[in-house]
C-alpha cells in the first residue's frame, strides 16, 4: 500500500489539536505556544487566551520548582522524560467526567511525557508536554483492590470463628489433614493439643451466656500469645479448642500444653463486676506412621482429653500406643497444680 505523505501543516495541526491526548508546547521561557482542544476542554481556557502567556502565571498551583527543573533537564539533555500517575497523580488539576461512586478520585490522574522539540528556524528547544488521561486505569485498580479486600474479608469470615476470631473447626481440620498427608509422605512429625474448659456449663448457668462468651474470647486471646506463627489454633466445638503444632514432638507439645494449662489457671475474666476463673483439661498426641488418618489422630487426642477429665481435670494427658500417660503435675520449671 502506498502511503500519502501529509505535508499540509494545517492538517497536522488539526490532527494534533483533536487527538484524545492533552498537548501543550512551551518555549524556552515557559510561555505557551500550543494548547490543543483536549487542554481547552479540561482547563476551560481557550488557546487564544493562553498562547503567549507564562504557564506558571496561569496555573499557579503547578509545582513550579519541580516542573522548572524537569523542563530545564529535557531542554538540556534533549531526551524524553516520563512521569507516571503512580509517582505524581496529576500535573494539571483537571476534573474527570467519570461516574466513580465511593472513590476518592477528585482530579484526572495523568501520565505525563515531556518531549524536546527543536525549532528548525531558531534552533531553540521547546518542550512538548503530552497528558494521558489515566483515570479509568486508576478507577479499575481501585476496584481490583476493593474486590481483593472483599475477598480477604470473606476468606477471613469463612475460616475464622466469629466469637473468638481464631480459626474455626472446618479450617483446622483442613490443616490437620494437609499436615497428616505431608507427614505420611515425607516422614515429618507434628502434634495436636485438644482441650476444653472444665465445667463450662456452670459458667453459663451461674453468670449467663454472655459471661461464657467473654470467657471463651479471653481463653483464645490468652493462648494465642503463646503460639508460633506456624501453629494453627482454632475453636473445635462449643468450649473445645485444638492446636496444631508442626515439627513438634510429643515431649515439646506436652511442655507447651502444661504452659497453656497454667496460663489459663492464672487467667481472670472480668465480666459485669465479676471475676471468673476457669481451668482446662488437655489431651496431647503426636503423629505416628501407624495412624490411619487425621481423624484417628484427633480421636486419640480426645481419648487423652477424656483421661484428663477422669483424673480430676486441670491436667495434661499424653496419648501413647501403650496407653494414656496423665501428667498430674507441671513439667520442670512450672509449679504443681
Amino acid at each position: 500500500m502506498n502511503k500519502m505523505p501529509i505535508d499540509n501543516i494545517q492538517t497536522l495541526h488539526d490532527i494534533i489539536d483533536h487527538v484524545n491526548i492533552g498537548i501543550t508546547v512551551l518555549d524556552g521561557h515557559n510561555q505557551v505556544i500550543f494548547w490543543n482542544q483536549f487542554m481547552v476542554k479540561h482547563s476551560g481556557i481557550s488557546a487564544s487566551d493562553l498562547i503567549g502567556r507564562n504557564l506558571f502565571d496561569v496555573f499557579t498551583y503547578l509545582p513550579r520548582e519541580w516542573l522548572e527543573l524537569k523542563l530545564k533537564s529535557v531542554r538540556l539533555i534533549k531526551n524524553y522524560s516520563f512521569v507516571s500517575w503512580t509517582q505524581k497523580p496529576y500535573l494539571f488539576r483537571f476534573h474527570h467526567n467519570r461516574m466513580i461512586s465511593g472513590e476518592s478520585i477528585e482530579y484526572m490522574h495523568q501520565d505525563c511525557t515531556f518531549i524536546p522539540v527543536q525549532n528548525s528556524d531558531t534552533g531553540e528547544t521547546y518542550v512538548c508536554i503530552a497528558i494521558h488521561d489515566m483515570t479509568d486505569v486508576v478507577a479499575s485498580q481501585h476496584k481490583i483492590i476493593e474486590i481483593n479486600d472483599i475477598n480477604k474479608t470473606l476468606q477471613h469470615i469463612t475460616n475464622h470463628d466469629a466469637l473468638t476470631s481464631i480459626y474455626n473447626r472446618e479450617y483446622v481440620e483442613q490443616q490437620i489433614e494437609c499436615e497428616f498427608a505431608k507427614s505420611k509422605r515425607y516422614g515429618s512429625l507434628f502434634s495436636l493439643i485438644l482441650f476444653d474448659i472444665d465445667r463450662f456449663k456452670e459458667v453459663n448457668d451461674n453468670f449467663g451466656h454472655l459471661a461464657g462468651d467473654a470467657v471463651l474470647r479471653n481463653t483464645a486471646a490468652t493462648i494465642k500469645t503463646q503460639l508460633r506463627a506456624s501453629d494453627v489454633f482454632g475453636r473445635y466445638g462449643g468450649e473445645e479448642f485444638l492446636i496444631l503444632l508442626p515439627e513438634t514432638n510429643l515431649d515439646s507439645t506436652a511442655f507447651l500444653a502444661q504452659r497453656v494449662r497454667q496460663s489459663i489457671e492464672q487467667m481472670v475474666t472480668a465480666y459485669d463486676n465479676i471475676q471468673i476463673r476457669i481451668t482446662i483439661s488437655l489431651g496431647v498426641v503426636q503423629f505416628r506412621p501407624d495412624i490411619k488418618d487425621h481423624l484417628q489422630m484427633v480421636h486419640e487426642a480426645d481419648i487423652a482429653l477424656y483421661h484428663s477429665k477422669e483424673s480430676g481435670r486441670n491436667a495434661v494427658t499424653q496419648y501413647k500406643i501403650t496407653g494414656c500417660n496423665v501428667l498430674n503435675c507441671a513439667l520442670p520449671g512450672y509449679p504443681k497444680s
